[in-house]
């Protein structure tokens, strides 16, 4: 069962993912975007996120949703349950938000297409953006963009999402736990 985490930057999936976790025995996939930003910036010498969205953002975008799609089915294949921290739709949204070159843009729409047609998330959470001071290249206090990101990725969603409102992150565990083993018992089922 593949469990995605979408929404705003700061909007709490990382600490939600981490407290379902100790609680699931599951594969989690952490946020890929801060693994490849460490990459490159020991291969391209970058120092921050604002310098990659000069060079080639959607170059950058690219190497996140590969490096995100192999570690959601390495995980797959290790774990009946695999939580993911960020999903290919808040990959979808950066890229089409900051994107530079239209022919890796058609590219990355392809092999966007091609996964989502060969594997979807089992369960996906759209979680409300929550209050945050934290500026760090990765989240922003800036409210506005953070609604915008949550406006937009919910609705590059093709189907169905659980949206998890901004409440203390125990009420935001039992809730999403009440889904999980709602799912757990209804695949069981069948």
């Amino acid at each position: 069962m593949l469990i995605g985490f979408a929404g705003a930057s700061g909007s709490g999936k990382t600490t939600l993912v981490d407290a379902i976790a100790r609680k699931v025995n599951c594969g989690v996939v952490r946020e890929v975007a801060r693994n490849v930003f460490e990459e490159w910036k020991h291969r391209y010498g970058f120092e921050s996120l604002a310098e990659i969205r000069t060079y080639s953002p959607t170059k950058f975008q690219l190497e996140v949703f590969r490096e995100q799609v192999k570690r959601e089915d390495e995980e797959l294949e290790r774990h009946d349950i695999v939580l993911t921290d960020r999903t290919i739709y808040d990959n979808f949204f950066f890229t089409i938000f900051y994107y530079d070159d239209v022919g890796l843009l058609n590219r990355y729409l392809k092999e966007f297409r091609k996964r989502e047609l060969e594997r979807r998330y089992d369960l996906l959470f759209v979680c409300q953006a929550v209050s945050t001071d934290v500026d760090d290249g990765f989240r922003t206090p800036d409210l506005t963009y953070r609604e915008l990101q949550e406006f937009v990725i919910r609705r590059l969603v093709p189907y169905r999402t659980l949206y998890v409102p901004a409440i203390p992150v125990d009420r935001r565990v039992d809730l999403v736990l009440s889904h999980i083993n709602f799912a757990r018992r209804w695949s069981d089922a069948r």
